[in-house]
């Protein structure tokens, strides 16, 4: 059985995951036109005036601000503090589900990128190359050392099958109908099936109906709220959604098909 985290780490992985979700807002913004993400520093971007370190805090100056800049008083987007609260949150179920383990840091990496390619599909209809591919590259060594630091190299088969798998499962429907699946959805399905293939195999299959479902629900309820009227429809934020929450409840999904599974599976946490 693995470790829980204290209140203490959780609180401390809380903050962490907020500070990175601050970067996460500067490469949602900028790495879809190509921008660099290390500079320059942070600015309004109406007025383009250099946001002061103390108004640049996660979540706590833009509540201080009101949700304005300091210098133009022009709006804030709510989707900043927005994106770093749900990447502190996203730390902290993965910290309450994989507790003291080598496991919860390349699921950080995965959470908080899967946070970053929804909202930037969310907003452009796009899943980013240059984010799946140099993460899948050190997802790929992550699993590896951490199978391997943790006594089970065999895991690095199933990820690397699932990574396949998963890429190959959504390959088919996006070559035959190209219209209703974008390669972006088949690219990142290599990183998710690599995640899941890691804990379980048969969590793809769990993934992927939990995205379906997600995708249709929402789907319909777009459609209604559009009175009829067809527009596109990421299918990239109910992947990633759909992914997390195999994750998340990993433990009582596989509960229902072994009555004794492996100790990896098991989770300090109450999913």
């Amino acid at each position: 059985m693995v470790a829980e985290l204290s209140i203490v780490a959780l609180v401390l992985l809380g903050v962490v995951g907020l500070l990175v979700g601050s970067f996460l807002n500067v490469v949602i913004v900028r790495m879809p036109d190509g921008q660099s993400i290390v500079s320059p520093p942070s600015r309004c971007p109406e007025c383009e005036t250099p946001i002061r370190p103390q108004d640049n805090i996660p979540v706590v100056s833009w509540l201080l601000l009101r949700g304005r800049c300091r210098s133009c008083g022009n709006p804030i987007p709510a989707g900043y503090p927005l994106v770093e609260l749900a990447n502190a949150v996203l730390w902290v179920l993965a910290g309450l589900r994989f507790g003291a383990s080598w496991t919860l840091v390349p699921m950080l990496v995965l959470f908080s990128t899967l946070l970053a390619q929804s909202v930037i599909d969310l907003e452009l209809y796009r899943l980013l190359d240059k984010i799946t591919f140099p993460v899948l590259g050190v997802s790929v060594a992550l699993v590896a050392v951490v199978s391997v630091v943790e006594g089970d190299p065999d895991r690095i088969g199933l990820a690397v099958i699932g990574g396949l798998a998963y890429c190959l499962f959504l390959g088919i429907p996006a070559f035959l109908m190209p219209r209703g699946m974008g390669l972006g959805d088949v690219k990142l399905a290599l990183l998710l099936g690599l995640f899941l293939g890691w804990i379980h195999p048969l969590l793809i299959m769990f993934s992927l109906i939990l995205s379906c479902l997600l995708g249709i629900v929402v789907g319909v309820g777009v459609l209604v709220a559009r009175r009829g009227k067809s527009q596109p429809f990421p299918f990239g934020p109910w992947l990633a959604l759909g992914c997390i929450l195999a994750i998340l409840f990993s433990q009582p999904l596989l509960d229902i098909y072994f009555a004794d599974p492996p100790s990896y599976l098991r989770g300090p946490g109450t999913f």
